[in-house]
């Protein structure tokens, strides 16, 4: 499911992880290249989801309200399960309070 996306990304984003890698200017690349794909994932999120809820006889209101809402906060929800299971209770509390802050 999510191999496309996986080579997508590994084929396009230098991964700066590797020796030599580190020094220069990849880590720049590596910045703006993420941001890039993460607009263009966006944009057909985006699309895929108001073409399914024309189909479904949905309307594109309450799409946007319910499923990309939704999709935008799960990178929330697995960073505060990920903190938890460290053990860092606190900062699992505060992730999602802060984040709907801003």
């Amino acid at each position: 499911f999510l191999l496309p996306i996986v080579a997508t990304l590994t084929l396009s984003v230098p991964d700066v992880r590797r020796p030599g890698m580190a020094k220069g200017y990849w880590c720049y690349v590596s910045f703006f290249m993420s941001i890039a794909w993460i607009g263009v994932f966006s944009f057909f999120m985006v699309g895929w989801t108001e073409t399914i809820g024309n189909t479904l006889g949905i309307d594109s209101f309450i799409m946007g309200l319910t499923f990309l809402a939704a999709g935008t906060s799960v990178p929330d929800l697995l960073s505060s399960v990920i903190v938890a299971r460290m053990g860092e209770g606190d900062m699992a509390v505060s992730s999602p309070i802060g984040s709907n802050i801003f």
